[in-house]
């Protein structure tokens, strides 16, 4: 077929013309045909792609000719179009149903969408204040009641209780002072103090409230979040419904701010390094307005309200707290600092301040950045800044923890909290020695506020330029003068510094409105065109997606705006490179829209670089030094140092290098545990800190000391050189099999107490640490990490494709297949991608499927075999595996059949196509929630996780059981004081030891570096909500390990190979299976004559 589309033509039918003779190959040719009607000449024009261009000119000619012989009857040429059926997909010009009247899903949830529809309404001054005693009714776990006791029945109140508790306070100071709170920090005027005690996850609760004004608000609550040792959670969230339903998506899951503050000084080693103390939760009573966490609005949320009566409804998500009263009301607008500003009579007046600090040899109040009161996030710790002595306290080679902030401190509503005093009443300014050295060319945004309230609309946004280097900033109005605050003596105030979004989070809105519009355009395209069209092909895309080209061409006029807006900020024009290119991609497809199918992948790419150049940009990044306070009389000091200063510090600081230790985290002694730690830095340090608070230190270990040692590999080779360690942490793969194959490890089974320590992991996890070297079974670590798979799934895309639920069994995953590759969308099972991986991977699907049938991957012969007097030729007489019986070859089968029949890919980028929604289906390890929470924002609300697909089981029940993987604490046969190293790995692994380390590490590293700790107890306690934690202990509940054993390499090798010999070159799924097998046998008695561990 030559399908010529005649767009200028007089006629306006699609023409089809035969050309079998023409065409050579399989493929169709399709060109585009423009009449002039002047000339009235038919002039054909290729298509751009290059592939057309280089067609020769005789097969030009050739078609040419052909066109000029041909009726130009429209009716007869348009009866003879016919379907091109070699790609399954109609051509006809008709709409295709399926993907006409593109409907945006996920914009109507959005919150911009939400206001937008609301943004002229009024906005009340009248506050409507509901107490959170108040309500009218709530569920717990299914059992609904009412607030009134005496209508409740005794199994209600069984319920009840350990939820949700009333603390009445009808005199008094209230619950934890909140009487003096709501006098002091508050406007809300009451005399009601009663609280209620949040302490449950799926406790709901309703309100019901009056509106006398239809209109905008803000929603104020007042809380105090439960001390860190009675709830689990670092975060306090809740969902929250207007009449029943969520206003916008971010109401589902609310994030109130929670206080975080140093546990102690920052102190010094032996070594005369600092150490930074951990964190700690900081409980107070927090007057908050909800608002945005993501980076995209400078304001509360607004609530739409019309006059009359309304429920509110309050959900657990992570809730553990106090509430006092949510108020919906509208903040007053802030006064510009010229109505305010002092006279120069009243500046003169203030008192020059008296003393001196010594620090900068200034008269100025000083207040060290890193020393802070509290703070909104964890990950607001001490950081340190070597490349200057300026920086203050400084070492050329010793670490001195003199800053905060850096990359830390970026997130929109993180907030820095310093408390200091003034000598006099009058008026003071602030300078803050700051560096912004991550973002070229942008602002980053603070909000400042004094005892909890912004003064002057100047310090509702100032802004910190990018800088390489350290400087001062003092706020200052648009006249260029200084800003002051008027203070009095005596009291203590508060100086605080949130990170808010500023100019550049207004177009990160629009341009989060147009990544999802994007998104969704590409996989509409996707579901008609495919991962790979064909580029001779032309499928009409503009016909089955009516208006593309007009969305296209709006789209392309946003982002023209939106860079401009970018430049206007930035004063540069390579700051949104990334905006061009998209603009550029669209264009073409306008121009072109038979290109749109090859430019698909290319508007991918450039979609996956927006949402980078997003994520990247909306942060907010700031370094802090120190700040000064000071009145007008006062110089603040200069940042800048001198050059021979700079010159000796970087001399100092090359040759001191050359005598730090910086491997050898702790003091050691002769008799001290040497502890080997494989993680980053960062992480060792915390493992460091606790052990010497909370070991070193502890007497029920009879003065036992350990020496903490950071080391990444080698630690096999060490050990076999004689310079190993006593005890290693964070042990995985097959390294513990292959020590204690070779002799080297303590087998954990000697030890009296090994069955209760045992109890406190998953039931089969042991496993991993077993080995059985022909005589007796031993184990020779204990778990500390445990990762297993989850079934992850887009809830948008599945409902747009007719489902509400994820598949429970691989049969129903079978069943959505055809649904789902019609619209050539993608299922993601994980696959090994190094083929000499050592161990199964966490959710291998043939490990899956062989569990879940009920099989063992080794016969019981792989324990009770001779090896040592086997001969060559007796191998293929023993079955040490179980891969040739009749279930696993069928298991076998299953498994290569979703790449041969059902052309799953082999490789792909999980977390890119997932976002994308062109994999609504990844089996992933559960910590692949972290990432997709902090790096998919734009996704919030769009995904949900559940268990793996299981196979149904005769009984009806369906077997969900997976492989997991990980790693532990070994200890090595060289130790002395083998009761010591026990009592170590035994405090290591322990529930409070580990909810210690998960909590610092995600303190450290923010809710990205959740620690999947293998202690089960230790796991609920960790910051999941309840929903979430019920999920993943239900997959924990179905784990089942696979044993390593020394030739585990050649086990998983060889399946991987006979793999992608049936997946790649067509291999019969038995034959092959059976052949892999033999070489499987083959090693595995070579490496246990090798070893010549088993019994003789």
């Amino acid at each position: 077929m030559l399908s010529l589309r005649t767009e200028k033509f007089p006629f306006t039918t699609q023409t089809t013309i035969c050309t079998d003779k023409f065409l050579n190959s399989s493929k169709l040719a399709y060109f585009r045909l423009n009449i002039n009607e002047t000339t009235e000449r038919w002039i054909i024009t290729v298509a751009t792609k290059v592939s057309r261009m280089k067609r020769t000119l005789a097969g030009i000619l050739s078609c040419a000719t052909l066109v000029s012989s041909l009726s130009l009857t429209s009716t007869a040429v348009s009866a003879e179009a016919t379907t091109d059926t070699s790609a399954g997909q109609s051509e006809e010009s008709t709409t295709d149903s399926s993907v006409s009247g593109i409907t945006i899903t996920g914009m109507e949830g959005k919150y911009s969408t939400y206001y937008n529809s609301h943004k002229d309404a009024a906005k009340p001054k009248k506050e409507i204040t509901i107490y959170a005693t108040d309500y009218k009714e709530g569920t717990i776990d299914g059992t609904s009641f009412v607030n009134n006791v005496s209508e409740m029945t005794a199994e209600q109140a069984a319920v009840i209780a350990p939820a949700v508790e009333e603390i009445t306070q009808k005199s008094g100071d209230g619950y934890n002072g909140i009487k003096a709170f709501l006098a002091e920090d508050t406007d809300l005027k009451t005399d009601h103090y009663s609280t209620i005690k949040w302490k449950s996850d799926k406790l709901t609760l309703t309100y019901e409230f009056n509106v006398e004004e239809t209109g905008l608000y803000n929603l104020e609550t007042i809380y105090y979040p439960i001390e860190g040792n009675e709830s689990k959670n670092t975060v306090l969230d809740i969902g929250l419904k207007i009449d029943g339903e969520y206003p916008f998506t971010a109401a589902q899951d609310i994030t109130l701010d929670r206080y975080w503050k140093d546990e102690g000084e920052i102190t010094r080693d032996s070594k005369d390094n600092d150490l930074r103390p951990g964190q700690v939760t900081y409980d107070c009573w927090i007057k908050y307005p909800i608002k945005d966490k993501e980076g995209l609005y400078n304001e509360p949320y607004y609530f739409y309200l019309e006059k009359g009566k309304h429920t509110m409804t309050l959900e657990g998500i992570r809730t553990y707290g106090v509430f006092h009263s949510f108020t919906f009301k509208n903040y007053d607008e802030l006064v510009s600092y010229d109505s305010i500003k002092p006279t120069d009579d009243q500046l003169q007046n203030t008192p020059a301040l008296s003393s001196k600090n010594e620090e900068l040899g200034t008269n100025t109040i000083f207040l060290q950045a890193e020393e802070s009161a509290y703070k909104t996030a964890s990950t607001l710790y001490a950081t340190y800044d070597r490349t200057t002595y300026m920086t203050n306290p400084n070492h050329p080679t010793k670490q001195r923890y003199n800053t905060i902030g850096q990359a830390t401190w970026s997130k929109a509503t993180q907030a820095i909290t310093y408390k200091f005093k003034v000598e006099n009443d009058g008026y003071y300014r602030f300078n803050f020695k700051a560096r912004q050295n991550q973002m070229r060319g942008f602002f980053s945004n603070r909000r400042i506020y004094i005892d909890g309230k912004v003064p002057c609309k100047e310090l509702d946004d100032v802004k910190f330029i990018y800088s390489p280097d350290w400087y001062n900033l003092t706020p200052q109005d648009e006249n260029g003068n200084d800003i002051y605050v008027y203070l009095t003596a005596g009291e203590e105030h508060e100086l605080t510094l949130e990170a808010i979004p500023g100019s550049i989070g207004e177009v990160m809105q629009r341009l989060d409105d147009l990544v999802l519009e994007l998104n969704q355009y590409y996989r509409r395209i996707l579901m008609i065109t495919g991962p790979d069209p064909d580029e001779y092909k032309d499928y009409f895309v503009e016909r089955k997606i009516p208006g593309i080209q007009d969305a296209f061409r709006r789209i392309v006029d946003s982002l023209r705006a939106e860079k401009a807006s970018i430049e206007s900020l930035t004063k540069k024009g390579s700051e949104a490179a990334a905006l061009e290119t998209m603009c550029i991609y669209l264009e073409r497809c306008i121009k072109s829209p038979e290109d749109i199918p090859i430019m698909a992948s290319s508007i991918k790419d450039s979609i996956s670089s927006i949402s980078a150049w997003m994520r990247d940009y909306r942060g907010q990044p700031l370094e802090l030094d120190y700040i000064e306070v000071a009145t007008c009389h006062e110089d603040f000091a200069s940042p800048y140092g001198n050059f021979f200063g700079e010159l000796a510090f970087g001399f100092n600081a090359f040759i001191g290098s050359f005598f730090e230790d910086y491997t050898n985290l702790s003091d050691s002694s002769a008799t001290s545990l040497d502890v080997w730690v494989s993680l980053a830095r960062d992480q060792a340090t915390v493992v460091k800190n606790l052990v010497d608070n909370k070991f070193n230190s502890n007497p029920d270990y009879n003065g036992t000391q350990a020496s903490v040692n950071l080391v990444q590999g080698s630690v096999l080779e060490a050990t076999l050189a004689g310079k190993g360690p006593e005890i290693a942490l964070f042990i995985g793969g097959d390294f513990p099999i292959q020590l204690a194959a070779r002799g080297l490890l303590v087998d954990m089974t000697r030890f009296k107490d090994y069955e209760a320590v045992t109890k406190r992991f998953a039931k089969d996890a042991m496993t991993l640490y077993e080995y059985n070297d022909g005589v007796s079974t031993g184990v020779y670590g204990l778990p500390v990490s445990q990762t297993f798979p989850m079934l992850f799934y887009r809830t948008d895309v599945l409902k747009e494709l007719g489902y509400e639920n994820p598949p429970e069994t691989w049969d129903q995953l079978t069943d959505m297949l055809p649904t789902l590759q019609r619209k050539y969308l993608d299922v993601g099972l994980i696959l090994p991608q190094n083929v000499s991986s050592n161990t199964f991977d966490s959710g291998n699907t043939f490990i899956m499927l062989m569990l879940q049938t009920g099989q063992n991957i080794y016969n019981e012969d792989l324990y009770t075999t001779d090896y040592n007097s086997m001969k060559t030729t007796d191998i293929k007489n023993v079955n040490l595996t179980n891969f040739m019986t009749q279930d696993s070859i069928r298991v076998f089968e299953q498994w290569t059949k979703f790449y041969t029949v059902f052309s799953f890919d082999q490789t792909f980028d999980a977390f890119s196509r997932f976002r994308t929604g062109e994999m609504p289906l990844v089996v992933q390890p559960y910590t692949f929630y972290n990432q997709l929470s902090v790096a998919a924002p734009e996704i919030k609300g769009l995904w949900d996780f559940t268990l793996v697909p299981g196979t149904k089981q005769a009984d009806g029940t369906i077997n969900h059981a997976a492989n997991s993987a990980g790693s532990g604490a070994v200890i090595f046969n060289k130790v002395s004081n083998q009761a010591a190293a026990w009592d170590f790995v035994k405090w290591f692994t322990s529930t409070d030891i580990q909810v210690d380390y998960g909590k610092q590490i995600e303190a450290l590293m923010g809710p990205m570096g959740r620690f999947d700790t293998a202690n089960v107890e230790a796991l609920e306690q960790l910051p999941w909500s309840t929903a979430e934690y019920e999920k993943i202990s239900s997959q924990q509940s179905y784990l089942r390990e696979v044993p390593i054993i020394p030739a585990s390499y050649a086990v998983t090798r060889h399946i991987n190979n006979a793999f992608r010999m049936v997946v790649n070159d067509a291999g019969n799924p038995r034959y092959t299976l059976m052949s892999y097998n033999d070489q499987i046998k083959s090693e595995i008695v070579r490496k246990y004559q090798e070893l010549s561990s088993v019994k003789k």
